[in-house]
């Protein structure tokens, strides 16, 4: 009987401390949870746009966008939109890749609007 009774404990602890592992706090949800009072929680790291384009976009497009395989984009910003820019890194195109699901939604933003901005 003891055998059993401890065994019946020992699941009962698993299920609860699985439990607590897996569902999400919802407890304050909207604060700043983790943070002491007054304090807020700080902004997800920026996106340095120019170190992903020369992770991903230097190969075709240049180390200065002067253009090599890819067209020359140090004046893209003046001839496309920034709406016709996302849609080019997220569909590819005219041989080049499609960066969509390879680049994070944010790290495309980035590189947007850094690439906008050149005139």
């Amino acid at each position: 009987m003891f055998k059993k009774m401890t065994m019946i404990i020992a699941a009962a602890a698993l299920v609860i401390g699985l439990a607590a592992c897996g569902s999400p706090n919802n407890q304050g949800a909207g604060t700043n949870q983790g943070t002491a009072p007054g304090q807020t929680t700080p902004p997800p790291a920026a996106v340095d746009a120019a170190a992903v384009y020369k992770q991903n976009c230097l190969v075709c497009h240049g180390a200065n966008l002067e253009g090599q395989v890819g067209p020359n984009l140090q004046k893209v910003g003046a001839t496309r939109t920034p709406e016709e820019i996302s849609a080019v890194i997220h569909n590819g195109g005219n041989g080049m890749t499609a960066f969509k699901g390879v680049l994070s939604e944010d790290e495309i933003s980035a590189l947007v609007e850094w690439l906008s901005a050149k005139k």
